[in-house]
């Protein structure tokens, strides 16, 4: 155990990072559990990058510690809870239908007796009970999409997360004759922007990344913040010629943006981007799918940055 602890350390001195305790965390278990998830992420990372940063742990501990459960156990419990509360809600409205009715049988009676006036009281009580049951229901449905929206939305942009992508592309894939490509976008020398501007303008260009990418999608594309500075684009039901176009206008556009923070007065640009592109193929799972455009993003960084790979 202390062996290990001190080769965390040298590795936190190594990558010039903060000991935080998130970080101490997931190189902790990259290297007490090489066949994990996170330790395959660490893996990936070392690999590509000249160091690792305190922004890509971060955003592991977050996917794979934080959250405790698989992401799409989240996506399955949220969605039945939904299912429950609408139900409730629609037993309730179908009750208070039968209740009124009721009410307006007995009120029909021209003859009052101490039955019709029992049944009128326990009606309205039922009534009561019923709109309080149909209130709630609804508080708790808003309050299940709220929390939904928090669990898969990415704090930082507003796009959905990693999490939501660990949820979504994996029943995708199970989809037949779906023709899914998947795309990996990464900023360029962000380690370099954080350096020399802060991570106040670092943050604030992933949010402008974010924005130009959004701006190029169609509406039945997903977007999502998959890493530090990594996006991950899923395009449905196209081919690559169209998925190429769109990620070129995405590079060009933000290859000629000069990044201006309003609140600093900092300026820095170009600010260039490296993608790759795969489609998925039968089998796949989600590794295997990310995998591949992962890959094709790297060879972009290798070749000179500021590509588009497939």
């Amino acid at each position: 155990m202390t062996w290990t602890c001190e080769q965390v350390l040298r590795d936190i001195k190594l990558h010039d990072l903060d000991c935080d305790p998130r970080v101490f965390h997931v190189l902790f278990v990259a290297l007490t559990e090489p066949e994990s998830d996170i330790a395959r992420e660490v893996r990936r990372l070392e690999a590509n990058e000249t160091a690792l940063t305190v922004r890509d742990l971060e955003f592991l501990y977050d996917a794979y510690i934080n959250s405790g459960i698989e992401p799409g156990h989240h996506m399955s419990v949220v969605q039945s809870s939904q299912a429950r509360t609408s139900s409730i809600s629609t037993s309730a409205n179908t009750a208070m239908d039968l209740s009124k009715h009721l009410a307006t049988c007995a009120q029909a009676q021209s003859e009052k007796t101490p039955l019709r006036d029992t049944v009128l009281q326990i009606n309205s009580e039922m009534q009561e009970n019923l709109t309080n049951i149909t209130a709630q229901a609804e508080v708790l449905e808003a309050e299940l999409q709220a929390y939904q929206a928090e669990l898969f939305t990415d704090a930082l942009t507003g796009v959905p997360n990693r999490r939501f992508l660990e949820a979504e592309l994996p029943a995708r894939l199970n989809v037949a004759d779906l023709s899914l490509h998947i795309a990996l976008i990464d900023v360029d020398h962000f380690k370099q922007i954080n350096d020399l501007h802060g991570h106040v303008l670092g943050d604030y260009a992933i949010r402008i990344v974010a924005n130009l990418i959004q701006n190029h999608l169609r509406p039945q594309d997903v977007m999502c913040r998959y890493g530090g500075e990594e996006f991950c684009i899923l395009f449905y039901n196209t081919d690559a010629a169209v998925c190429l176009e769109m990620l070129e206008g995405i590079r060009t556009d933000i290859a000629r943006r000069t990044i201006y923070h309003n609140r600093t007065g900092k300026s820095f640009g170009p600010l260039t981007v490296s993608a790759g592109l795969a489609r998925t193929q039968p089998g796949d799972d989600f590794e295997a799918a990310v995998q591949r455009a992962d890959e094709l993003m790297y060879q972009s960084k290798t070749t000179g940055r500021n590509r588009i790979s497939s």
